[in-house]
């Protein structure tokens, strides 16, 4: 199995993000996994200036680390995204490299694969909002939910029962690979309002978003009542 995580810390090894990737995967390790970590603020990723190439033509026009990275997460069997809660969000470069996988949510690619979260915050904002959107952020595109970890770090350090939350999480993500957890990932994400909405956009606007209404399309879905 190979497990991907995406830092979104500035921390680097010494940030509570990283540790608590740390713990995860150390685990996930002693059970044959291979792991990456990427700390994004090391990699270049501009932001999205909204063109929508990738919609019409497939690709983004920008060259950067962003593309790779999004190889990487397509190759990858388990997905975790990590943050600290920076003003009642993910950081910054997280939330750019999201917005710059707008097409890997008009086109849905990563089914079969399993998704977690961690996140660490000082007491300010909604860590569990946090936690929940980079799994919905990995969820909506296919992956099943193995869980998350909200740690808190008011002195900077990851209680112990924070470790072993994090390690527990790392056991949960092997125990669903090898059980080949899939569960009816169109049945279940197709009642989703948001994917309701963006089928209705990829219908109506086919002759711009050409790419994702071919790729729908190829897939099947353009042919099923938009209430399923």
């Amino acid at each position: 199995m190979k497990l991907l995580a995406l830092n979104g810390s500035p921390h680097g090894k010494f940030g509570s993000c990283s540790y608590l990737i740390k713990c995860m995967f150390e685990e996930c390790q002693k059970l044959g996994a291979e792991t990456e970590e990427i700390r994004l603020f090391k990699q270049k990723i501009n932001f999205c200036t909204g063109c929508g190439k990738c919609m019409s033509e497939g690709e983004c026009v920008q060259k950067d680390d962003t593309k790779e990275i999004q190889d990487k997460m397509r190759e990858a069997d388990g997905i975790v995204l990590a943050s600290p809660v920076w003003v009642l969000h993910v950081t910054g470069i997280l939330k750019n490299f999201i917005d710059r996988c707008l097409p890997m949510g008009h086109r849905p690619g990563l089914q079969g694969k399993y998704a977690a979260s961690l996140s660490a915050f000082a007491g300010i904002g909604d860590i569990e909002m946090v936690a929940d959107y980079m799994l919905n952020f990995i969820v909506g595109q296919g992956a099943y939910s193995v869980g998350k970890v909200c740690a808190f770090t008011m002195d900077l350090k990851i209680s112990k029962e924070d470790q072993e939350k994090a390690r527990q999480l790392g056991r949960n993500m092997m125990d669903a690979y090898h059980a080949k957890k899939d569960p009816d990932w169109e049945n279940k994400v197709f009642k989703r309002e948001e994917f309701r909405h963006m089928k209705e956009f990829i219908t109506t606007r086919k002759d711009f978003a050409k790419e994702d209404y071919k790729y729908w399309q190829e897939k099947g879905w353009l042919e099923e009542d938009m209430d399923r």
